[in-house]
């Protein structure tokens, strides 16, 4: 951004001077008549003096906003280190001996893993562009306009559960406004949920699941608890399947789920992403339960198969379309008698598959 902009005022600036220069050079100078230059005064480095301190503005804004960014993130880390350090065996990146890994200006991540019924996670601290004063100010005027989220300080996590885990399904609890936008975008939520009753939950929160009964169960344990204690909570999307529609239906993936907040010091939304993923492993998959997810399955498994199943048939009839005009290619080079002869077998052929499909009937 900074050699961007760099780029851009010297770039003004040099066309500027030669535009002073080739204005000089166009004066008719009179025969005989001697040329004077003009003393240079501060007032013919106006413009460049305006560029300059645009220049020294803008960097003293970008390293302030960069600073701002680093001071929150680390203040954030400091705040939640103890309790998460209790929670993980494995917390930041031993290779490069951070806790945090900065990922440009506004973006850090903080990897954990070493955790009963976790493979690994990934914590995004996604601040406000302070160091683009100018994307800032644009990301802003087009929320007001409804293009986009208000900038904001957000806290993403995605954690990746145990495979020993066993357990399949789709379950999110969504903002109220946003809900079905995020619904019909998303192929896990679309194809598998229906909404919920969620009266364990404020009403600016919409409830989706493949079962009532597997809501209720999560619902009832501390989630709810954690979710109305906190202003900062978002979203959460707890997740079996992909979020875009694959080529081909794979069944089950690895379970996920993606938590979303606001940034702040307080502690709810950092225990609840260490506190999910034995929640859910204490889900009571009852018989009605996997009934319903089995059957949700089977109905996705029989629609990719019988488009298999087309794509084969189609892939089948192109093939012999493609045989019988190379066929029908080589006849024509055949003699009129060979002709005659090629058409009496492919009479005969003919007629021997309707005589089977009479008997087939029969």
């Amino acid at each position: 951004m900074v050699h961007r902009f760099i780029g851009t005022t010297i770039a003004l600036a040099t066309a500027v001077v030669m535009a002073n220069a080739q204005e000089q050079s166009e004066k008719p100078k009179v025969a005989g008549q001697m040329q004077f230059t003009k003393p240079l005064t501060i007032e013919d480095f106006k413009l460049e003096g305006i560029l300059g301190s645009l220049l020294i503005l803008f960097v003293v804004l970008w390293y302030s906003g960069a600073s701002a960014n680093s001071a929150k993130a680390k203040h954030w880390i400091d705040t939640h280190i103890e309790y998460i350090g209790q929670q993980f065996a494995l917390v930041g990146n031993r290779a490069e001996k951070k806790t945090l890994v900065k990922d440009g200006p506004n973006d850090y991540q903080l990897y954990v893993s070493g955790r009963r019924n976790v493979q690994f996670g990934h914590w995004w601290i996604n601040l406000k562009p302070r160091s683009d004063i100018l994307g800032w100010a644009f990301s802003l005027i087009a929320s007001l306009v409804g293009f986009g989220e208000k900038p904001a300080d957000k806290l993403n996590i995605n954690m990746t559960l145990d495979k020993d885990l066993n357990k399949g399904f789709v379950f999110a609890i969504l903002p109220k406004d946003t809900a079905q936008a995020t619904r019909d975008g998303r192929y896990d939520l679309k194809q598998f949920t229906r909404l919920a009753d969620s009266r364990q939950l404020p009403s600016t929160y919409t409830v989706y699941t493949e079962v009532q009964k597997l809501s209720d169960q999560i619902l009832s344990s501390k989630v709810s608890e954690l979710i109305k204690n906190s202003p900062d909570f978002k979203s959460l999307i707890i997740t079996s399947q992909p979020e875009f529609e694959p080529e081909k239906y794979k069944g089950d993936q690895e379970l996920t789920f993606h938590l979303t907040a606001d940034l702040s010091d307080r502690t709810e939304m950092v225990e609840l992403a260490c506190i999910l993923p034995d929640i859910i492993n204490d889900i009571n998959f009852t018989s009605d339960i996997k009934s319903k997810l089995k059957k949700n399955r089977e109905e996705l498994e029989k629609k990719a198969a019988k488009a298999l199943a087309e794509e084969r048939a189609e892939e089948i009839a192109l093939k012999k379309a493609e045989a019988k005009k190379a066929e029908a290619e080589k006849v024509k080079t055949l003699s009129p008698a060979e002709q005659r002869k090629w058409e009496e077998k492919e009479r005969a052929r003919e007629l021997k598959k309707s005589q089977k499909k009479r008997t087939k009937r029969a």
